[in-house]
């Protein structure tokens, strides 16, 4: 069962609880990629992951980013998060980073928090919506809610890496 949640703009306030989130939801994210490119490669390329997209979401909160931050709160505690863009000139929305805390996933809390944003992004006048993911098992939670929201058409990346 689904529990109330609310779906607000972002405060300043919320930054500590979206980083803990963050950490829990891409732990497990992180910790795939090193197993997948084996523990040497791993150490070397993810080893300021964290700290990397802890920047990132200070940086897409931050004043004048040119992104909206949204929180979900269930009972005022802050369970998700979502961050996007709008690119006016080419009528393009981008959601950027995001996260559902591990205990609130696969509650459908997640493609309501998406459906929200596709919503202010079509009311902004923007005619297509993006959403960049990993390819990789430990994204497969997030490919299902962004594809239950109807993303579907995807240009497939793949990184390589090898030691030297």
């Amino acid at each position: 069962m689904v529990q109330p949640f609310d779906i607000r703009p972002f405060r300043p306030a919320d930054l500590p609880a979206m980083q803990e989130l963050r950490r829990l939801a891409f732990k497990p994210v992180f910790q795939s990629f090193r197993d997948i490119v084996g523990e040497e490669i791993g150490e070397r390329a993810f080893s300021d992951a964290d700290a990397e997209q802890s920047r990132l979401l200070e940086t897409l909160c931050g004043t004048g980013s040119g992104h909206q931050a949204f929180v979900v709160t269930v009972s005022d505690e802050v369970v998700g998060f979502v961050t996007y863009s709008l690119d006016t000139k080419k009528q393009v929305g981008e959601i950027g980073l995001n996260a559902m805390h591990p205990d609130h996933a696969g509650q459908g809390i997640g493609a309501a928090m998406y459906e929200f944003v596709l919503e202010r992004m079509k009311s902004a006048g923007m005619k297509v919506a993006t959403v960049g993911t990993g390819g990789d098992p430990s994204h497969a939670p997030a490919r299902r809610a962004y594809e239950k929201v109807g993303f579907g058409r995807a240009i497939p990346s793949v990184s390589l890496y090898r030691l030297l």
